[in-house]
């Protein structure tokens, strides 16, 4: 009787301890992922990689995908003029690998597509984020959609700014026909005769070709280029990009599993890519909107910050 009545308070104890333990387990798993969304900047690893990010705003969770693989710079751009957004959101600048703050990862098939949208992936696991709100433009909206495609069950809204499911035609001849076309090709000859290497190359080329990419770029020069002046610069991704991923990069075909709430927004002066992309987007996403804003070209949320917080604010809103 006495062994009996061992064993019962043994087991008694046991399940106490091993409740409190699970209480404090939970807690501290509270408690750190409380901590990945506290305001400010953060480093976080993900997968053996460190990763930079940046916490704004409050409300629901907003996260924000840069073009940074498109064209190798980090989110300093996205973090000076989408602002508006924090008023309604908590917003997260991400640095994905090998960009900007975060860590540089020796090879160029680490900085693939399919890489970066299982990063974001975890990332969002990590943060213990069940539910948010995903915006990417350019490249980043090209991410946004493979995640969509593969994850959509954790997205509330989707924005594509500017983006594509696949190549077009039509680049070339916009570009000969931009104003400033003639300016940006000096300044690249300069470039080249100035002999720079790596990032510091990338860097000058960019900010040569971004000169074409506004429809007035004069009314935004100064303040973009000092943007772009500290924004730091990686090579190996747009290599990746443009080397290997842009040449068999087509989803064009299967958007159409998407059925998450989508806004899409493009320029009207934007690159025939992202005018015919955005168009094509809309008719396979049955669950969208789409926008045309007048009298910009890519850099919408920087040229017309009145129509475009407009419409974004009103789509995450509703």
């Amino acid at each position: 009787m006495k062994k009996l009545i061992v064993i019962i308070i043994s087991l008694i104890l046991f399940c106490c301890n091993t409740g409190l333990n699970k209480k404090n387990t939970d807690k501290n798993s509270e408690s750190n992922a409380n901590s990945y969304l506290i305001e400010g900047e953060h480093e976080i690893e993900i997968n053996g990689v460190k990763l930079w990010y940046l916490v704004r705003g409050e409300g629901p969770i907003l996260l924000v995908y840069p073009s940074s693989a498109g064209w190798g710079g980090d989110c300093s751009i996205y973090i000076e003029y989408l602002k508006p957004w924090e008023k309604i959101r908590t917003v997260i600048y991400m640095e994905p690998r090998g960009l900007g703050k975060s860590e540089r990862l020796e090879s160029m098939s680490e900085y693939s597509m399919y890489n970066y949208v299982e990063e974001l992936e975890n990332f969002r696991e990590k943060l213990g984020i069940n539910k948010f709100d995903l915006a990417g433009h350019c490249y980043g909206g090209i991410i946004s959609m493979k995640y969509a495609l593969k994850y959509q069950q954790y997205l509330n809204h989707l924005i594509l700014i500017s983006t594509f499911p696949k190549g077009y035609p039509g680049y070339d001849e916009w570009l000969k026909n931009r104003d400033g076309y003639q300016n940006m090709i000096k300044r690249n000859n300069e470039i080249q005769k100035e002999d720079l290497k790596g990032e510091e190359k990338l860097k000058e080329e960019m900010k040569s070709w971004y000169t074409v990419t506004f429809r007035n770029y004069s009314n935004y020069k100064a303040n973009f280029e000092k943007i772009m002046d500290n924004t730091i610069f990686s090579t190996l991704p747009v290599q990746q990009f443009n080397t290997v991923d842009s040449k068999n990069y087509n989803i064009l075909d299967s958007i159409s599993q998407i059925k998450t709430r989508t806004l899409i927004l493009y320029g009207d002066e934007d690159f025939p890519p992202v005018v015919y992309g955005s168009k094509d987007i809309k008719e396979r996403i049955t669950n969208s909107k789409i926008v045309e804003i007048k009298n910009s070209s890519h850099w919408t949320f920087i040229e017309r910050p009145d129509v475009f917080f407009a419409e974004t604010i009103n789509f995450l809103k509703n």
